[in-house]
Order: structure tokens, then C-alpha cells, then sequence
């Protein structure tokens, strides 16, 4: 950092000192202010990582000028100080200005986040989200009259604080927080990965690198924190690959995604016209073409129950038309608590206006296989919640065995037939016990149903191919991320209409405001949208 601090002063000192010069009349004087503004530019450099050099050097010049004129304004020269004598347009006064302001914006900030978390909320929706009063009560679901109260309270908050002038420690006056935080493949030993990103700290650390390189003192300094803090969770985040090290550096290696009103619009305009035409042509070719009466499906011979589970499998296992060219393998991380996937996090803007759909619960699809049968589903608003941080894997293995045993026709124990009936894999019918959820053999009505899913799709995607090659390079676009994001970002867009949450969340809004799927029944919210995959 000396050498580069140097560097700096050596490129600068003819344009200080013919800067001086403009100012001060005496030669001795000139040359001993440029000589101070030389040294005091070195030893800021020295500690200092500056961004905007530029305007930096001049800020110390005039300063160090200022000082001198204070210092010998009465002993020597008896001038009275008018600091506008000092400015200097070629020397980017533009510059300065920018960085006067920042410095300005940065000492508001420090006093924001003094403020409790209501005022603090209601003076940023007001001053920096330029929102209305009333706004700001609809959002924060509070009188207006205690919004104009924590106004008030807050600016005057702010005046004594300015005034005092705190010298401590700087903190970011609002910190990002993770709304969701999920995954693509499978969970390890920790869990879901919200444990990982388990402070307000982590998240923050995590933001500030996701495009950048840093250093533990970069980033402390970034977030106005003891770099002790940072690097003891970066030490965590680094043992579960959520961040990579190169040398002394960190970089971000989860998926971090930032909501905006464009993409908001963009997403919803994009998804319910699309999945509109896909889930209505399929819905309406299945049940034209006689699929539901096949012997091959098996469980509650009830229509509306049938196509809750068909239409996410068919639609979520057929492929569609993007060229597959990164496997995930390569893609996802393999992480020490043995779980391999690809992190996604969600910075959400509460006050941007989204879709009521978008707030609903969902989790899939999620598929688990044992002894030649595989149990897949969906979770939603309208099931139960069935998927877990310890769902899966080993966890539903002996439920498998189960299944596999029952459609087989052996007899189970009574605890065995208990855990089934509380599973909601079956139901008792008088005497007897029969399949609750929807099973489909492997056999000729399965390939078809497949086939008729993936040419519907390709077809309609076909349709809209221009539109969606827009909305991947524009929305999701990946060429600004680092080499090892952008790998997990571009595996992501080719499951666009695919396997993904959100097609999956849309397909279930088309066909229940068509009126095509309706409601089921409270009795079949534990089996619904589940399908049992019989080889």
C-alpha cells in the first residue's frame, strides 16, 4: 500500500503544486503547503483504500490549504477566511463535490442507524422511498398520526445526533435481510440452508461479495464492524463453501437475487401467459383423450384429485425445449455437512407491489426412490405441509418399503397401517384399506402422458422462444456474476418452465381461476398433489 500510495503522490504533485501556486503568493509558502498536502495525502493512502482518487487529492488540498490560511490568518497575512476563494473547476470541483456529498450522506446514514428499527423504517420509506405518509401507514399498517409522530421524533432524533457528532464505529443504516432462502438438490446434515446464512452478519457479508472479491477488512469496513466479527463467519461460511477464498480474498458462491419492480412485471407478465396456454392445452387433452380411466392409474377414481397430481408431474418431468448444456453436477456445490446444491437467496423490496400468488407457501417438487418405486409431490397452500428438514433420503425409506408392500397386496401390522393412515398414503374404506394418493404404473399410458406433455410444452415454448431468450439475457441475465455463480445462475435458467417453483406455483393459479382444478377437499390435503411411481 506505500508504494501505491507513492505512486499516487508522485503523479499528482505538479497539478498541487500549480494549484497552490493560483492560491498563494509567497514561493517559500507554496512550497512548503505543497510539501503538506504531499505528505498528508501519503499518509492517508497509506491506511486508507480510497476509490475516488480524484476527488480524494483534492479534498486533502484544499483542507490542508484551509488550515494554513486559519493557522496564519491573524500572525501573518490577516485575512479573514472565505472558503469559496478556494475552489478550483480543472481540478474536477464535480469530483469533490460527489465526495463532499457522500461524506455528507454517510454521516446522515451513521445517525439513522441510531434510530429505533419504526423510526428508522418510516424516515427511509419517507425520505429515501419517497413515499406519501399515508403510504408509509398502509405499509407499515400504522395510524398516520404515528407516522407523523416517529417523523418527528426521528428528525429531531437525527438533529442531536448530527450535532454530537458520534465517533464511533460506522454501521450500515439498512442492512439487507434474506426474505427466502432455498435450494436446488439435496438437503445435508445442517439442514435447510437458511442455517447457514443464520445471522443478519452472514447475509450481509454474503451480499457485499457476490460480485466482488474482498478482504476481511474490506468488508468490515463495508459494514461498520470489527473485522473479529467477519472473520469468524467467514471462517463458518468458507467450511460450507458458501463463500470461496482466493488467497486473502472472498467471494460470494450462493445465488443472490434482488426483486425489482421491472422484473416483478416482467416474471408475472411472463409466466401466466405462457404456463396459461401450456397447463390449459394439456389439461383439456387429458381428459379428452380418456387418460384418467386407464388401468395403469390407480388411487381415488376421482377426477379433480387425479389432475392435482398428474399436471405438476407431467408438466415438471417432461422436458422442455432448452438445450441442457450444464449438468448439475457441475453446477452445484458439494458442502461438508454432505448436502449437495445450489444456495438461492431472495432480497425482496417490501414495498414494491407483488403478486398475491408470490406470497404463497410452496416447496417441490421433492422426489424420493427406494426398490423401484418413486414417491414425488408438490407442497402448496393447499396441502399439508408434508416436506421438512427432515424429510427425504433415509428419513422416507422405510415409508417406501411400505407403499411397495401395500400396492403388492401384503398384509401390514397395525402400526404399520397407523403410520400409512396418518401419512395420508391411504384410507380406510369400510373394512378394508385403499391407496390415497395417485399411482400410475410404468407402461404405455405413462409414456403417453409424458409424450403429450412434452410436445404441448415445446410447442407453446416454441411459440414464445423469442420472448423467453429476452427474458433470460435481460432479467436473469448472468454475464456480471463471477465465473463460479454465473455456472449455478446459467443451470437455473434452463429450468425455466421445467422443474421449476415457479412454473410449478402458476400452473395451480391458471387452472383454479379457469375453474378447471377445483378446491379439494380438507380430508385430501395430506395426500393430494403426491404421486406414487410404480415400476
Amino acid at each position: 500500500m506505500k508504494n501505491k500510495a507513492k505512486e499516487i503522490v508522485e503523479q499528482y504533485m505538479d497539478r498541487i503544486y500549480a494549484y497552490v501556486k493560483k492560491r498563494v503568493t509567497n514561493e517559500a509558502d507554496v512550497e512548503d503547503i505543497t510539501q503538506e498536502i504531499a505528505l498528508n495525502l501519503y499518509r492517508s493512502l497509506c491506511v486508507k483504500d480510497v476509490e475516488n482518487v480524484e476527488g480524494f487529492v483534492w479534498v486533502v488540498a484544499k483542507n490542508t490549504l484551509t488550515n494554513f490560511y486559519r493557522e496564519n490568518a491573524k500572525t501573518k497575512y490577516n485575512l479573514s477566511i472565505d472558503e469559496g476563494t478556494l475552489d478550483f473547476a480543472d481540478e474536477k470541483e464535480s469530483a469533490l463535490s460527489d465526495l463532499i456529498h457522500q461524506e455528507e450522506c454517510e454521516r446522515i446514514h451513521q445517525e439513522i442507524a441510531y434510530l429505533s428499527r419504526i423510526q428508522r423504517k418510516v424516515l427511509i420509506l419517507y425520505y429515501y422511498e419517497e413515499k406519501k405518509q399515508t403510504e408509509i401507514a398502509e405499509i407499515l399498517d400504522i395510524p398516520l398520526g404515528t407516522v407523523k409522530w416517529h417523523l418527528n421524533i426521528a428528525k429531531a432524533e437525527m438533529k442531536k445526533g448530527m450535532e454530537k457528532m458520534r465517533n464511533k464505529n460506522e454501521l450500515k443504516f439498512n442492512p439487507i435481510n434474506f426474505s427466502k432462502v432455498g435450494m436446488s438438490g439435496g438437503l445435508g446434515a445442517l439442514g435447510y440452508p437458511i442455517n447457514f446464512v443464520r445471522s443478519a452478519l452472514s447475509q450481509n457479508i454474503l451480499y457485499c461479495i457476490q460480485k466482488d472479491e474482498m478482504t476481511v477488512e474490506q468488508i468490515a469496513d463495508l459494514l461498520g464492524v470489527s473485522p473479529v466479527y467477519v472473520e469468524s463467519e467467514l471462517e463458518f461460511l468458507e467450511e460450507y463453501q458458501l463463500v470461496l477464498r482466493k488467497k486473502n480474498r472472498y467471494l460470494c458462491n450462493i445465488l443472490i437475487e434482488e426483486e425489482t419492480e421491472e422484473i416483478i412485471r416482467a416474471t408475472d407478465q411472463l409466466y401466466e401467459t405462457v404456463t396459461g396456454k401450456i397447463a390449459n392445452r394439456l389439461f383439456d387433452e387429458i381428459i379428452q383423450g380418456g387418460y384418467l380411466q386407464s388401468e395403469d392409474i390407480i388411487g381415488p377414481k376421482d377426477d379433480n384429485f387425479r389432475m392435482w397430481s398428474l399436471m405438476f408431474y407431467l408438466l415438471a418431468t417432461s422436458e422442455n425445449g432448452f438445450q441442457k448444456k450444464i449438468s448439475f453436477q457441475e453446477a452445484a456445490t458439494i458442502r461438508a455437512d454432505g448436502g449437495e446444491n445450489i444456495i438461492i437467496a431472495s432480497v425482496e423490496d417490501e414495498t414494491l407491489e407483488k403478486p398475491s400468488l408470490w406470497k404463497e407457501y410452496f416447496c417441490g417438487p421433492c422426489w424420493n426412490e427406494k426398490d423401484g418405486v418413486i414417491l414425488w409431490l408438490v407442497d402448496g397452500e393447499w396441502t399439508e405441509k408434508r416436506v421438512n428438514e427432515h424429510y427425504g433420503g433415509v428419513n422416507i425409506e422405510p415409508e417406501l418399503r411400505l407403499l411397495k408392500r401395500f400396492t403388492n397386496g401384503e398384509v401390514l401390522s397395525v402400526d404399520e397401517y397407523t403410520l400409512m393412515l396418518e401419512k395420508g398414503y391411504i384410507r380406510k374404506n369400510g373394512e378394508t384399506f385403499e391407496l390415497a394418493i395417485v399411482g400410475i404404473k410404468e407402461g404405455e399410458t405413462k409414456t403417453k402422458l409424458l409424450s403429450l406433455a412434452k410436445r404441448i410444452k415445446n410447442s407453446v415454448l416454441e411459440e414464445y422462444q423469442e420472448e423467453l431468450d429476452q427474458y433470460r439475457c435481460e432479467v436473469l441475465g448472468s454475464d456480471y456474476l463471477p465465473k463460479d455463480t454465473k455456472i449455478q445462475r446459467d443451470f437455473t435458467t434452463q429450468q425455466l418452465f421445467g422443474s421449476d417453483g415457479m412454473f410449478m406455483r402458476y400452473i395451480k393459479d391458471v387452472l383454479v381461476k379457469n375453474g378447471k382444478l377445483n378446491a379439494v377437499l380438507d380430508n385430501q390435503r395430506r395426500s393430494v398433489s403426491e404421486i406414487l411411481i410404480l415400476k
